[in-house]
């Protein structure tokens, strides 16, 4: 077989192993040095050419190159802050709104979500999934930062200072029509033993709520938003497993325990550029509540 076909075949190969580009390169390189260095010597052309195919058919058994997939999980804080709201409600309006966005300016990489009440266009079962195990406290707006329920203008930037989380996860997404598909990696950093679940939220931002917004028109912000400009940000819409805490991603996890999973979510298209956030949660049934434990988050967007 002509060298230049021999090679042309091989680095198809590769591509279609889904390998990175990087790798494709070196191979690439290595045959073409080959191919010069064994022109007179056929039979050793061949041997070395078994040799690297075998190699390639194993590596990873055609799985995507990790380099590729870049997923490198940290255990650096990113924080956590859930505003339960509502249009009707003025006060949410008026310093709520105010307040939540503080909080995700304070943590530009964290996981900030506002869930809307029943009455509420934007309400959906995710708000009394939550509320089951971070209670309003029998009025909105209400606050949790991590597992503190609290208005504290400081109360992000002192979760963020609380030290190195005992787990960080990263992910990448891509949105096909109505389906997100989200992969992810989770990685422990001398956990505690115990049950950890995985949230995966989809969020929406800049859904008008000025005062010809109709059912979306935000009582409470003429002092607030005096240009009567306020949109809705962070706006729980959705999650991957129906609930609001997730499903157990591990028990007892390992000290640098890494787990890979996939997740595919049906979004609406009405929906204005959605996106994914996740949240890694300790599961403790005794003790006081939230018995969901907040562990670490991160937004992607």
């Amino acid at each position: 077989m002509n060298r230049h076909i021999r090679t042309f075949i091989f680095i198809n190969l590769l591509c279609q192993c889904q390998l990175s580009k990087a790798t494709i390169n070196y191979y690439y390189v290595y045959i073409t040095i080959i191919n010069f260095y064994t022109q007179k010597h056929r039979i050793l052309m061949k041997k070395f050419s078994l040799i690297l195919l075998t190699f390639v058919l194993v590596l990873g058994a055609c799985k995507k190159d990790k380099e590729e997939e870049g997923l490198t999980p940290t255990s650096t804080q990113n924080g956590f802050a859930i505003n339960y709201t509502a249009t009707w409600c003025g006060y949410c309006g008026d310093w709520g709104a105010p307040l939540i966005h503080k909080y995700g300016t304070d943590a530009t990489k964290g996981v900030v979500i506002c869930s809307h009440a029943s009455g509420d266009p934007m309400n959906n079962s995710l708000y009394t999934d939550f509320k089951a195990d971070r209670t309003t406290g029998g009025g909105i707006p209400s606050f949790w930062v991590g597992d503190s329920k609290t208005t504290a203008d400081d109360a992000m930037t002192n979760l963020l200072a609380s030290g190195s989380a005992t787990a960080g996860v990263d992910y990448s997404y891509e949105v096909s029509g109505t389906t997100m598909t989200v992969k992810t990696k989770t990685k422990f950093f001398s956990p505690d033993a115990g049950d950890y679940y995985m949230s995966i939220l989809i969020l929406e931002d800049g859904i008008n709520g000025n005062s010809s917004s109709g059912q979306y028109k935000q009582n409470g912000v003429t002092n607030s938003y005096p240009n009567d400009d306020y949109h809705h940000d962070f706006v729980l819409r959705a999650s991957a497993s129906g609930s609001a805490y997730g499903t157990a991603i591990a028990t007892d996890p390992a000290n640098e325990a890494e787990i890979d999973k996939d997740y595919t979510i049906t979004i609406d298209p009405a929906w204005n550029k959605p996106y994914p956030v996740i949240i890694i949660w300790k599961y403790e049934p005794s003790g006081s509540a939230p018995h969901f434990k907040y562990i670490n988050s991160l937004k992607k967007k």
